[in-house]
């Protein structure tokens, strides 16, 4: 099962002139994995090494339930951004936050897979990482991309 599943037994009984008794266990899911949140784009890319230096990037955060959010960041790797940045601490329902994001000018032409964890408390506290990275490329966009070159100079 999922890594945010939980084991659970469930048991009953009836009771007439003898007992019957039933029993089960399954996998239910825990509450962590019913998050309201929409994250667009969920992944913050910064493209390849060497093209079109990007060094700022943002993702929306939309609280998709019926509970007011509060949002914070806890954990990202420092040495790798020069600004973590949220454009508000808390979120209402069917609102929209952002995260900020800018590299560090020594990391500009590294390639890197990082992680930023934030925070979001209503009810229930829910923790959710959002995936960086640069000089990853997309396997299925990098093929798309070498099949339509070679189209081009087929037709040449």
């Amino acid at each position: 099962m999922g890594q945010h599943s939980r084991k659970t037994s469930k048991s009953a009984s009836v009771t007439t002139n003898d007992t019957i008794s039933f029993s089960g266990e399954g996998w239910q899911p825990s509450e962590d994995t019913i998050i309201m949140l929409d994250v667009n784009p969920q992944v913050l890319d910064f493209g390849p090494l060497g093209e079109k230096r990007r060094t700022k990037l943002e993702t929306k955060i939309k609280n998709l339930g019926d509970e007011k959010l509060e949002l914070s960041i806890v954990d990202y790797p420092p040495e790798f951004f020069k600004k973590v940045k949220l454009s508000k601490d808390e979120i209402k329902p069917n609102q929209t936050a952002k995260l900020k994001v800018e590299l560090e000018r020594e990391t500009e032409d590294q390639r890197f897979q990082k992680s930023i964890t934030l925070v979001a408390k209503g009810d229930t506290t829910y923790r959710f990482t959002i995936p960086v990275k640069k000089g990853f490329e997309d396997k299925v966009a990098a093929k798309k991309e070498a099949e339509s070159g070679k189209e081009k100079s087929d037709e040449e």
